[in-house]
């Protein structure tokens, strides 16, 4: 970060800026704004026009095949590509759950109204505004590196919050604790950055549909297995007998099926057209529709 100072309208003692990054050359601000969070942290925001360039298509060595990857997000595992890679789950909030206990203890012990609770609220809000600083931090970097990398990002349609859902009756603390893990990972945002990263450097996102079985498919033979339990890592098949890493066969079987829909999709398009930056499986009659 660099260091710097503005001045706003109706002041006439500059502010200390640190910059998080620095503004595109020959640009004009076309609208400015200063927020602060619950931590009592202010930001200054700059609205900018700006034009990205498109990165260079990516394609497998020797060929016109663009390069694709299936992403399979998870607890165990934050998110494993279909060539085996797992990138673990951070797990922020159990590794700040000490600090955060002993915070929420002395809140608790403060009286209401008072000057020492506001501290001990603002002390939280730190907390968990560091936790949320790491994670995007770590998703930015993880989604950027996906992006450049390749061409195709196929992914699970999700609906994250009916997978929040609370349990009734017996098993709701394991549901509860599921529902944090799920909290903590960010998928919601890791989603979010890979839709617009992809438009911004010309990448094409495939969501299969959320009922594709991509866990109990047989990546190898094709042939649908029963339904598994979270707690089965490994299973074999049984026409085949290949035994199957769970995430990363649901990563293969993801990437197989995205590439399916793109090439549906892609011979639609007449020749030098790039596919479109998001291919729902859903939306499949609007994709062709709109090709």
């Amino acid at each position: 970060m660099s260091s710097g100072s503005v001045t706003l309208a109706k002041q006439t003692t500059p502010l200390d800026v640190r910059w998080s990054r620095a503004l595109p050359a020959q640009t004009l601000p076309v609208r400015l704004s200063v927020t602060r969070d619950r931590a009592g942290r202010y930001f200054l925001s700059l609205l900018v026009e700006e034009v990205i360039a498109s990165l260079p298509s990516a394609f497998l060595p020797g060929s016109q095949e663009p390069k694709a990857v299936g992403l399979d997000l998870g607890i165990a595992s934050l998110v494993t590509l279909d060539g085996g890679t797992k990138l673990e789950h951070p797990r922020l909030l159990r590794r700040y759950a000490e600090r955060l206990a002993k915070a929420q203890r002395e809140l608790h012990r403060k009286v209401r109204g008072s000057k020492n609770r506001e501290k001990a609220r603002r002390q939280i809000a730190r907390l968990y505004a560091l936790i949320g600083d790491v994670r995007r931090d770590m998703l930015d970097q993880l989604t950027t590196r996906l992006v450049r990398e390749n061409q195709v990002l196929v992914v699970e349609d999700l609906s994250i919050a009916t997978l929040l859902r609370p349990a009734r009756g017996k098993g709701r603390r394991r549901k509860a604790k599921l529902n944090q893990a799920i909290i903590d990972a960010g998928w919601g945002e890791l989603l979010r950055q890979l839709r617009y990263k992809c438009e911004w450097y010309g990448r094409t996102l495939v969501v299969v549909d959320r009922f594709f079985p991509s866990t109990r498919r047989c990546s190898a033979c094709h042939v649908k297995g029963p339904k598994l339990d979270l707690s089965v890592r490994e299973w074999p098949c049984a026409e085949c007998g290949v035994v199957h890493d769970r995430d990363v066969n649901a990563a293969v079987n993801l990437r197989d099926e995205g590439m399916r829909l793109y090439w549906v999709v892609a011979a639609t398009l007449p020749p030098g057209r790039k596919a479109p930056t998001v291919i729902k499986a859903s939306e499949l009659e609007e994709c062709l529709l709109a090709a």
